[in-house]
């Protein structure tokens, strides 16, 4: 699973492909398994405010629920909720303040009750609310900043999240000889201050929370600090938390495998704790991505091909994380440093994902095993039905190449009866391309119609079944979703 390698110029292959069946005691994929992390400083600019609601994120956002039936969640957080303080007397929703002007994110944040407008423009969405662990001036503010949550978001409160990425505060929000202990202690204390707060407050049963959210960096991490060590040292001790949340830092998109490993282990490690598991920030690169790498067709492939993975091993959510000018997000919001709001490459793959996956409650996927690494396939089950394929074409293709589009023919021998299967591409003119994305010659772009759906190339394109097999052509640096109808 190698993204996008390069490959001369007319050559073509051809493959037969055996689809495996799930295994048994798989679990299906949450139809929300496509969801949203919003960064805590840009939520305003990416919903606007009651009086001015931000449309073109809320038509983004409602495609998912029309593929899968469902709305993606929407976690709002990131770094800066931990350097964000709720003070219940500021007029203006929100104010940032950055040690460098033109850096990613602010230094300080300080938001009022009026940065609460935000969660009620985007649709029935429902949220996971961060909260900030690292201030410790005032239990107060902490108690104040959660009630107000509590009772703004009201039933759209899926859950809390207390604290971001904490395996990396000795040094950085603690001393340097903060230990796991001293986390486990610190978040065991203010989760409850949380709680008793939160239930005075609001009606109903405390949501509980998405924990513990930290980015652990496995064979490169040198602290000591693992999962399983901590809930060894009585983490979570009044059971509150409902799903497990790691994030992943990837420091290159190319291999999947090795990147999705640890996550894959980890999660069956803590199975017993009996909690979902999943990736509550998540992207292609870190450090908000670069610039012709993941904000380029390449990174749609890239999305697609990581996503299955993900899907076919026991991840049960996603949540692609968003920011103003982030390099690597899958629209910008509004107008800045020049841009005005836009669909990126990467929100077609998280598209293409969400019609693969569909809106059946029994959802499996399965990787096809390949000879070659630079095409990755996936089958898609409801039930014990395969319903759908999806194949994708990593060999790279620039749009500034000249001459014809190199492809390659795949046969997948299917199981059932099936006699005709309807094919839906994404493509572009090259793997380098900002534009001119589309998904079953559908576009989702701003300036068609603020991110509606909008058919630019009628798609009608359907393959019929030769004994039990399909043959597709597949295009470099392209993907393509068979539907079995």
């Amino acid at each position: 699973m190698v993204v996008l390698l390069g490959q001369c110029q007319g050559s073509q292959n051809s493959q037969d492909m055996m689809i495996p069946r799930p295994n048994s005691k798989s679990q299906p994929v949450p139809r929300d398994f496509q969801s949203f992390s919003i960064e805590f400083a840009f939520f305003p600019d990416y919903a606007g405010n009651k009086s001015h609601p931000n449309v073109f994120p809320k038509n983004l956002l409602k495609n998912f629920k029309d593929l899968t039936g469902v709305y993606s969640l929407v976690r709002v957080g990131g770094t800066s909720q931990d350097h964000s303080d709720y003070f219940a007397d500021q007029e203006e929703n929100i104010q940032l303040i950055y040690e460098t002007p033109g850096d990613d994110q602010p230094i300080q944040v300080n938001y009022g009750p009026a940065f609460f407008e935000s969660y009620h423009t985007l649709g029935p969405i429902r949220f996971l609310h961060g909260l900030n662990q690292n201030q410790n001036r005032s239990i107060q503010q902490l108690q104040e900043a959660a009630v107000k949550a509590c009772t703004s978001i009201g039933s759209k409160l899926h859950l809390f999240e207390l604290g971001n990425e904490w395996n990396f505060a000795p040094g950085e929000y603690r001393s340097s000889k903060y230990s796991m202990l001293d986390y486990v202690l610190e978040w065991n204390h203010k989760s409850a201050i949380v709680k008793t707060a939160v239930e005075e407050a609001c009606p109903g049963s405390f949501p509980g929370f998405m924990a513990p959210s930290l980015v652990l960096l496995d064979s490169i991490n040198t602290n000591g600090w693992t999962a399983q060590k901590i809930f060894d040292l009585g983490y979570d001790e009044k059971n509150l938390t409902k799903e497990l949340s790691f994030h992943k830092c990837v420091f290159s998109s190319l291999n999947i495998i090795e990147n999705l490993a640890p996550q894959i282990s980890r999660a069956k490690g803590i199975a017993h704790l009996g909690h979902l598991y999943t990736l509550g920030e998540i992207n292609s690169i870190a450090g908000q991505g670069r610039n012709g790498e993941t904000d380029v067709f390449g990174d749609a492939l890239w999305m697609v091909d990581f996503s299955l993975w993900a899907a076919a091993h026991g991840i049960k959510r996603l949540h692609l994380h968003q920011g103003l000018n982030y390099r690597y997000a899958s629209w910008q919001p509004i107008l800045s440093k020049g841009e005005g709001p836009t669909t990126k490459p990467p929100y077609y793959g998280q598209i293409m994902v969400a019609a693969a996956l569909g809106d059946s409650e029994n959802t499996r996927v399965v990787n096809i095993p390949l000879k070659e690494d630079t095409v990755d396939a996936y089958g898609i089950y409801h039930g014990s039905s395969l319903v759908k394929i999806v194949a994708v074409n990593m060999k790279a293709f620039n749009e500034s190449t000249t001459g014809d589009r190199p492809s390659s023919e795949y046969h997948f021998q299917l199981h059932g009866n099936n006699h005709r299967v309807k094919v839906e591409r994404m493509i572009a003119p090259g793997s380098n391309s900002v534009n001119n994305v589309t998904f079953g010659g559908v576009s989702y772009d701003y300036n068609r119609k603020q991110g509606k759906p909008v058919t630019v190339r009628p798609n009608k394109e359907m393959l019929e079944v030769q004994e039990g097999k399909v043959s597709i052509d597949i295009p470099d640096s392209s993907a393509v979703l068979l539907s079995l109808v």
